[in-house]
């Protein structure tokens, strides 16, 4: 029953201004309010595609367990249109939860987990997040729980080791001073910040997101692996190279090697073995050497 799609239907008060003083000329928007510009966020390269949200279906079941059909984002899927607060933009909303239940949202990430976890219709370059962030797993980013290494020296305080993040953390508008959220960005994969993912000159922005909550100095200086400015400074390699910023469902330290970049050693093994605290075994090969294997401290 709106009188035009849905997306533009919210942008007669979350839109342009051109778009916004004409709903206030109609009556329809108070004359003193005053909203953020969310349909700016909408034209950035890199955006939820709610041009598709023709395909959004009220009450549809989320997760999506039919892999034939086509994936979709609308405003509708993250905000209910009678029960959004400020306060909580996710009111009335139901989540998947890290098990893959619904529940009523408690947490932001279950909310992003009804599309981006147990989805048949996942593509075939991602993968379900809850199990990348589930808390039985050797390392994550402390999204469903708080992360397991008790020694993270390069953490910007407030941060600590038992805090917990949210996706938004790192996902988000790249305009500080614009609307918050996951709406759009000038950056792949919808980040808040750059963050480089091939190897290059080191330097704040190239890692801009990570420097956020990593110290750069300390990365630098080597306080949480010996050989840190080695392969990110002198060796230029991307921090991805070696860690998933998700999590890892097979080593400590979010170690999840880039096979773009390292390869298996000379004798075939690939792989990481944790032996402790600023100690460790690599076998592989990259930047032109051959760990086989490679044991740190030597």
């Amino acid at each position: 029953m709106l009188s035009e799609r849905k997306e533009l239907f919210c942008f007669r008060c979350h839109g342009h201004s051109v778009y916004v003083d004409k709903t206030k000329s109609e009556g329809d928007l108070s004359g003193e309010a005053v909203l953020v510009n969310i349909q700016r966020e909408f034209e950035k390269p890199y955006r939820h595609p709610i041009e598709r949200s023709v395909l959004h279906r009220y009450g549809e079941m989320l997760p999506e367990i039919d892999a034939s059909k086509p994936r979709h984002a609308a405003c509708g899927d993250c905000h209910h249109h009678h029960l959004v607060t400020k306060e909580n933009t996710m009111s009335g909303l139901v989540g998947t939860s890290k098990e893959g239940a619904r529940v009523r949202i408690t947490a932001e990430y279950e909310l992003c987990f009804n599309c981006h976890s147990y989805s048949a219709n996942l593509p075939a370059d991602q993968t379900n997040k809850a199990e990348v962030f589930n808390a039985s797993n050797p390392s994550f980013h402390p999204i469903t729980a708080p992360g397991r290494n008790p020694n993270v020296p390069s953490l910007i305080p407030p941060l600590s080791p038992s805090s917990l993040i949210r996706c938004t953390n790192c996902h988000g508008n790249d305009d500080r001073a614009g609307p918050r959220g996951p709406h759009g960005s000038s950056y792949r994969y919808l980040l808040s910040r750059n963050y480089t993912t091939i190897n290059g000159v080191e330097g704040p922005f190239q890692y801009e997101l990570c420097y956020e909550c990593h110290n750069r100095q300390s990365i630098l200086r080597n306080d949480s692996f010996p050989y840190h400015a080695l392969h990110v400074s002198l060796k230029g390699f991307s921090c991805r190279a070696c860690h998933n910023p998700h999590g890892s469902t097979q080593n400590a330290h979010l170690i999840d090697f880039d096979r773009a970049f390292v390869t298996p050693s000379g004798s075939g093994g690939f792989g990481y073995t944790d032996l402790g605290p600023m100690s460790g075994q690599c076998a592989l090969t990259c930047h032109g050497k051959d760990h086989d294997p490679a044991v740190y401290p030597h």
